[in-house]
């Protein structure tokens, strides 16, 4: 009988904590919230939202558009732990079809000032310079902390045109 007792004791505790868990993981309203929230942005800024969750990975992946100027986000965020996994943001350019080049020193610059990151930490990543589809880009890859961050320049202008981030 002690058996019995104990067996049933050790179920409830099981049930209970998994309850818990699952009452600490967020909701897809909040996952919404934390990636508008990072953007600087409100729903009424933006269009096409959409937000799903992933159950394999415990994850939603948030994509929306800012009406402004169309720049595209998406973020992978945790609903075990509420933390942004992944952010990318591709911004919308007019297209330029010169060969012009302004050099990956100042493409790295640009990166500088646009992240608020060192010249010196994003330095010691790589960055090349590719030309295809009638524009010529320059991508920066480095990593600082416990991060990799990737971001894509426009050759002839130093606009940054792409960045992404993930916890590694």
């Amino acid at each position: 009988m002690k058996k019995i007792i104990s067996i049933m004791i050790a179920a409830v505790m099981v049930m209970a904590m998994s309850v818990t868990a699952f009452a600490e993981t967020m909701t897809q309203d909040a996952a919404v919230d934390l990636a508008l929230s990072n953007a600087k942005l409100t729903r009424a800024q933006v269009m096409k939202l959409d937000a799903e969750f992933d159950p394999e990975e415990n994850t939603y992946d948030v994509e929306f558009v800012r009406k402004s100027n169309k720049a595209e986000y998406d973020y992978e965020i945790s609903a075990q732990d509420s933390k942004i996994l992944e952010k990318s943001v591709e911004y919308k350019y007019k297209h330029n079809k010169s060969k012009k080049k302004i050099g990956k020193k100042a493409a790295m610059k640009k990166v500088a000032k646009f992240s608020g990151i060192s010249y010196k930490t994003i330095r010691t990543g790589t960055c090349k310079y590719k030309y295809s589809h009638k524009k010529g880009v320059y991508k920066i890859k480095f990593r600082k902390g416990g991060c990799r961050y990737e971001y894509k320049v426009l050759a002839p202008t130093g606009k940054v045109i792409e960045y992404e981030w993930e916890l590694i």
